[in-house]
């Protein structure tokens, strides 16, 4: 084996020096993204599992979601600024977008109603997680598709976008009440019929 003197070597010797460039690479930020990282410091696409329905979306190549809480400004007379923000209501909604795969259309897979099913067409579930640790990125149990947007081109892939209005979600953390949030000192598990109702969106 050659010997090299330097310092950025293991031992002096090309293989040290070729596992400190390599180490240096997955290390760096341009590292940290490539999808044969598996202990990547930032999320990549590649590491996203996509379920719909508990199925494995094999053909969606992007999902993005937004997550909206909405505020109502109380104002006073004579002041410029809000005297609170109230709180209203959070909205979730996103996007899936896929290639469009002959015979799996999402009516064909059931995940979008059809002009005679709409009224009796179930909630479907959305699910990312992390295929390298298991991390679950967003999930939500009751989703309904409300747009289909399809382009079909001469010499290119058929691509579709869904878009999509959830009740609830889930992401890092599932939703909890704060240590003590009625003055009483309570813990999770005994906020009563409001905690039940919002796990039941779950």
């Amino acid at each position: 084996m050659a010997v090299i003197d330097n310092a950025i070597t293991e031992a002096g010797t090309l293989t040290g020096a070729i596992g400190n460039v390599a180490d240096s690479l997955v290390n760096s930020a341009v590292g940290a993204l490539s999808p044969f990282n598996n202990f990547g410091r930032y999320l990549t696409g590649s590491r996203a599992i996509i379920k719909v329905n508990d199925n494995l979306f094999g053909f969606a190549f992007g999902v993005t979601f937004n997550i909206q809480t909405m505020v109502d400004e109380i104002n006073t007379i004579d002041d410029w600024t809000p005297y609170e923000l109230a709180p209203n209501r959070i909205i979730v909604n996103g996007t899936l977008s896929m290639f469009h795969i002959p015979g799996k259309s999402p009516t064909r897979e059931l995940v979008q109603a059809n002009a005679l099913s709409f009224l009796f067409h179930k909630y479907v579930t959305i699910s990312i997680s992390d295929q390298t640790t298991g991390q679950k990125i967003f999930e939500t149990q009751k989703a309904f598709i409300t747009n289909r947007r399809q382009s079909v081109t001469a010499g290119e892939i058929s691509t579709m976008t869904l878009e999509w209005k959830a009740i609830g979600f889930i992401d890092d953390m599932t939703p909890f009440y704060p240590s003590g949030f009625d003055g009483g000192g309570a813990s999770v598990g005994n906020g009563g019929g409001l905690l039940d109702s919002i796990k039941g969106l779950f």
